[in-house]
C-alpha cells in the first residue's frame, strides 16, 4: 500500500545511492547532509506510520531494509575511504546483519518468523551504529570530537553490536527448539 511514511522510506531508500557517492567522492560535507535527512526520515516514517495509523506489510520490509542499505554502506565506505572506521568494526556491523539475516531466513522457513521481535538491545545497537556514522561525518567536517572520543564512540559500537547478535542468536535458537510450529 502507497502511504505518506512509505514514500518517506522509500526517498530515505533512494538517498542510500546519493550518500554512498557523496562518501567516495570524500564530499563529506554533503555526506552528512544526506546522513542527516536520511536519519530524520528514518524518525519521521516510523512516527507517522503509527501516528496515522498506517503500518503496512510494506513499510515493516521496506524500513529495515532502506537502514541497512544506509547504515552498512556507511560502514563500509567509512572503512574504504581513508580506513576512517577501522575495517574491524565494519566487519562486526555486517556480519551481526548477517547472523540476523539467516536467523530470519531459519525462522520464516520454520514459519516462526513473527514471534522475533526488534529487541532493546537491538534497537540500542541501531541507534549507536547511526551515531558512529554521524559523529564520524561530524567529525571529518568539523573535528569536533578528539581521537579518544571517536574510539569510545566505535567501542560501545562493536560492544552493542556483538551484545545484540548474541541476543539475537540465542532468541532465535530458543525458537527454532521450540515445540510449537506455525502453519
Amino acid at each position: 500500500m502507497v502511504n505518506v511514511p512509505n514514500v518517506i522510506t522509500l526517498i530515505r531508500g533512494f538517498l542510500v545511492p546519493l550518500f554512498i557517492m557523496a562518501v567516495f567522492y570524500r564530499n563529506f560535507k554533503l555526506a552528512l547532509f544526506i546522513f542527516l535527512v536520511a536519519a530524520v526520515s528514518d524518525a519521521l516514517d516510523g512516527f507517522l506510520a503509527r501516528r496515522l495509523n498506517q503500518v503496512t506489510t510494506l513499510g515493516v520490509i521496506l524500513d529495515p531494509l532502506a537502514d541497512k542499505a544506509l547504515i552498512n554502506s556507511g560502514f563500509i565506505l567509512l572503512s574504504y575511504v581513508d580506513r576512517i572506521i577501522p575495517v574491524w568494526l565494519t566487519v562486526f556491523v555486517i556480519s551481526r546483519d548477517i547472523i540476523i539475516l539467516v536467523g530470519g531466513w531459519l525462522l520464516a522457513t520454520f514459519g516462526k518468523i513473527s514471534r522475533i521481535k526488534p529487541t532493546l538491545i537491538g534497537k540500542m545497537t541501531a541507534f549507536f551504529q547511526f551515531f558512529t556514522i554521524f559523529i564520524t561525518l561530524l567529525n571529518l567536517n568539523y573535528q569536533i570530537c578528539p581521537s579518544l572520543c571517536i574510539k569510545i564512540v566505535y567501542m560501545i559500537t562493536a560492544f552493542l553490536t556483538v551484545l545484540s547478535a548474541v541476543s539475537y542468536s540465542i532468541l532465535g535458537i530458543r525458537e527454532l527448539n521450540s515445540e510449537k510450529i506455525s502453519d
